[in-house]
């Protein structure tokens, strides 16, 4: 009997025959690139015959099976209304391949409605690029589902002209959500509330991010408003609210069981930079000034 191995071959109807490492996953695996990609059938098992869209890409996954879609580097995608790219199959995994802006790139145009949603549960996004386009953008990213994580992509969210409300919005039924290693950042011009805005659920972790932009005042660039989380870490985040007199990085809901521990905060007034009225605040450093300054600890 050969001796078994993780390589394991597949057909595609239509197209091409492919190894995959199922020591990584099971499930079916697709490619996608712009420039070099077809929506049709036969596309999208192989990366020399990849899907033009993402969006059409994930219509291919299988729900619950580890199915992954790897974006190609130089992908490029313009999303222009609510859901344009909708990740609404259960347990796929985006992986976004390539270096810096040579990763795939998404760009918000036309209405402020214009996102990226992610409604099924068990979803993975990885190694994508957001950028706003649109003034007024209401969230770039839109997290409606349980146990998603966003990791290792790029929010820009504001520039001279355009700016997005939010970069990634939750709602009271993204439990067990996680944003980790993430750049979010955007100018110095006034019209982004937050980058990261947390609307209820619970077991959620936003941790080892960087956020620099001129948020709201008194809300800062991680906000958990409305309702609160049944158990809330915000952890090892660089965050930084360039906005003129802003006194807040971090605002939870005051009955949110929250666990704000070794962020490094930036405000230009004040010495509160974190409100959390019941939660466990420790080891965090702030400095309220721009330059070389004396940094203190809450």
């Amino acid at each position: 009997m050969p001796a078994k191995t993780e390589i394991f071959g597949r057909g595609q109807p239509g197209g091409l025959f492919v190894f995959t490492d199922e020591g990584r996953t099971t499930g079916d695996i697709f490619f996608v690139h712009s420039g070099t990609g077809t929506d049709g059938a036969g596309y999208g098992g192989n990366p020399n015959a990849p899907c033009a869209t993402l969006d059409y890409a994930i219509g291919l996954c299988t729900a619950s099976k580890g199915d992954r879609v790897y974006v190609m580097p130089g992908h490029a995608e313009t999303i222009v209304g609510a859901a344009g790219v909708a990740l609404d199959v259960a347990g796929v995994s985006v992986f976004g391949l390539g270096v810096g802006r040579n990763r795939p790139v998404f760009t918000f145009t036309t209405s402020t409605a214009a996102s990226f949603d992610i409604s099924a549960a068990n979803c993975q996004v990885s190694g994508l690029v957001f950028v706003n386009g649109i003034d007024s953008q209401t969230a770039m990213v839109n997290v409606t589902a349980a146990g998603v994580t966003v990791k290792d992509c790029e929010f820009d969210v504001a520039n001279a002209s355009t700016q997005a409300v939010l970069g990634v919005l939750t709602n009271a039924s993204a439990s067990r959500f996680t944003l980790a290693n993430c750049h979010i950042h955007g100018t110095t011009d006034a019209g982004t509330t937050a980058a990261v805005r947390i609307v209820g659920g619970s077991d959620i972790i936003v941790r080892d991010n960087r956020i620099y932009g001129a948020y709201t005042t008194s809300i800062g660039g991680i906000e958990n408003v409305t309702t609160a989380v049944a158990g809330l870490t915000i952890e090892g985040n660089y965050v930084h609210n360039q906005t003129a007199s802003s006194t807040k990085a971090i605002v939870v809901v005051s009955t949110t069981n929250a666990f704000i521990v070794n962020n490094r905060l930036g405000i230009l007034s004040g010495t509160a930079p974190i409100t959390a009225a019941a939660g466990w605040v420790a080891h965090n450093y702030y400095a309220a000034a721009v330059g070389v300054t004396a940094s203190a600890l809450v």
